[in-house]
């Protein structure tokens, strides 16, 4: 035998086999800037429309109402006039809402966070672990779902969204179809939160006349409440104050995402269906790593520099006032895409155990959420 064979040469049944198609290109940077271009002017416009008196006095901030365009858009205009808008508004929902985000800290300052006090850190952090151990056990043990599907919905009402369902779905190993189930209970429930805590506060505090200051509504509103801009908008709709408290409690729970991914990386997986014999053994983990970094909010840390460059006093005061309505541009780009995103046919299709699921967290965070910080606060 030859140490060095000579290739065989190419079969015809080789030569003639088709060419295997090419991977899908996605959308250029040039492309989702200019399908961005229509939606900055639409949120400019709610920008300009929020301020107007007639609408002020109602408290609809300009994420709201740009939401509320989206969603209205979404659910009356057919698919394919909203196509061209795909590469803008995956723009928006992602790069630019981390952005706007991180931006926020411009507002805060770590004086502000020590105003909050504990309970700013105990309330969300404490919601958080309870509802990710209730979900996994009501939804393995009420509805019947996989202990994977469970803990997926559970996180997105858990931490912070869809993000964190997206997040945690690489790490325990969940198909496309059980993600975008997850995704669309938050946005679902999420989207009732957003509007309706609002006016639980006017109920709370105009009719029933409890006292409740807006820094404790606040931490409510960070703690219980699904998605970044969705906790942004709600709390705008109260008062700044309300909103500055509520982004503080809500960051709390979203840097916990990154030690919550590493746990449930390090732990056992377990087997859905068990081996022979009736035994279920522990299965070593076969992580990817660097999907692992991807998936932690790096947009939190970001939160958190900006607002140590604003506590330190290093950004010019000159600055302040066009960097904060550059974030809110930013931020109602971004709810003004997640309202486009948002159809209520597809999210009423994502299956009726995932949304029984997520409406008993919902009401767990509400009322928990409620009597946590009458506890504590």
């Amino acid at each position: 035998m030859s140490s060095n064979p000579i290739p065989a040469p190419a079969t015809s049944h080789q030569s003639t086999s088709p060419a295997t198609p090419a991977a899908p290109v996605g959308p250029t940077w040039a492309m989702r800037l200019i399908a961005l271009l229509p939606l900055g002017g639409i949120a400019w416009l709610m920008m300009t429309l929020a301020e107007h008196p007639a609408v002020s006095r109602y408290g609809l901030s300009a994420l709201t109402l740009a939401m509320c365009a989206g969603m209205v858009a979404a659910n009356t205009m057919p698919r394919h006039w909203l196509a061209p808008l795909g590469p803008g508004m995956q723009l928006a929902r992602h790069h630019l809402l981390r952005l706007g985000v991180a931006l926020y800290g411009l507002r805060l300052t770590f004086g502000a966070i020590a105003a909050l006090g504990a309970a700013g850190v105990v309330v969300p952090l404490t919601m958080l672990v309870a509802t990710l151990l209730l979900g996994t056990w009501v939804g393995t043990t009420w509805f019947g779902l996989s202990r994977r599907e469970a803990i997926l919905v559970s996180a997105g009402s858990a931490v912070c969204g869809a993000a964190a369902a997206i997040a945690v779905s690489s790490v325990v190993r969940t198909d496309d179809r059980q993600t975008a189930v997850a995704v669309a209970t938050v946005v679902l429930f999420g989207t009732v939160g957003m509007l309706l805590y609002p006016w639980l506060y006017e109920l709370a505090t105009q009719h029933w006349h409890l006292a409740i200051t807006e820094r404790a509504f606040g931490i409510f509103t960070g703690a219980t409440l699904h998605e970044v801009a969705q906790v942004i908008a709600s709390g705008k709709m109260v008062s700044d104050a309300t909103a500055d408290a509520a982004v503080v409690a809500k960051m709390v729970r979203v840097l916990a995402l990154g030690p919550l991914l590493l746990i449930m990386a390090l732990w056992p997986q377990r087997s859905e269906g068990g081996t022979e014999g009736g035994k279920c053994e522990a299965q070593a983990p076969q992580r990817d790593w660097r999907a692992l970094l991807r998936a932690v909010p790096w947009f939190a840390l970001g939160f958190v520099a900006v607002m140590a460059l604003n506590s330190a006093q290093l950004v010019p005061q000159d600055w302040k006032t066009p960097l904060i309505a550059l974030d809110n541009w930013l931020l109602a780009c971004a709810m003004l895409a997640i309202g486009l995103h948002t159809r209520i046919g597809d999210l009423l299709r994502a299956g009726r155990k995932p949304l029984g699921l997520a409406a008993v967290l919902f009401l767990f965070l509400m009322v928990g959420g409620a009597l946590l910080c009458y506890v504590v606060i």
